[in-house]
């Protein structure tokens, strides 16, 4: 329920910052999911996983599996957040990625600590936007996420000098203190 009220809240920010035009917003929408090196089918398969383990990991009793983040590419799951040391937060996701239909494999990014929300989330920006002047990158294919300056890279490509590039661009980023990359190579179909 609570991503349902996301995913709404942010469509819904983005009509509104699109100027209330409803075509910029499927316009954004459609151009997302034709540079997406993943078929079609296959990006509808991923959206599912990772909608079911949001849902699972909001329903969970276990403290903080509501706040760890879990992105699904070609069915490979990774999940990153914040778990502080003896918490069972990260073991009780990983159970969920795991037994969810259609996962093929879960990877993990988790920290003790976020010191600064503020500065990750710049960095955040930073990065995005290191990709978005790479006249090179589709910015749309990799999902980018900061904790305490580890920056992390979730996303397919078809070529493999976009894989590194999407990693120097990150690097490249003052504050970025290490670029972990979760950027799968496929082939196009």
């Amino acid at each position: 329920m609570r991503e349902i009220i996301v995913r709404n809240v942010s469509a819904g920010l983005l009509l509104l910052l699109s100027g209330c035009n409803p075509y910029v917003f499927v316009a954004s929408q459609t151009y997302g999911a034709a540079t997406d090196a993943r078929s079609v089918g296959t990006q509808l398969s991923d959206d599912e996983i990772e909608a079911s383990i949001k849902a699972q990991l909001v329903a969970s009793p276990v403290p903080g599996t509501a706040s760890i983040k879990a992105y699904s590419r070609q069915g490979v799951v990774v999940l990153t957040g914040v778990v502080p040391y003896g918490s069972s937060a990260g073991i009780t996701a990983v159970n969920i990625a795991r037994t969810t239909q259609g996962v093929v494999r879960v990877e993990t990014f988790f920290v003790d600590a976020q010191p600064s929300l503020t500065n990750d989330l710049e960095l955040e920006a930073k990065i995005k936007a290191a990709f978005v002047a790479d006249p090179n990158l589709f910015a749309e294919r990799v999902s980018v996420v900061v904790y305490g300056g580890n920056a992390v890279l979730i996303g397919v490509v078809t070529d493999p000098t976009h894989l590194e590039e999407f990693v120097n661009d990150a690097r490249s980023v003052n504050g970025v203190t290490s670029v972990r990359s979760y950027i799968q190579l496929i082939n196009p179909t």
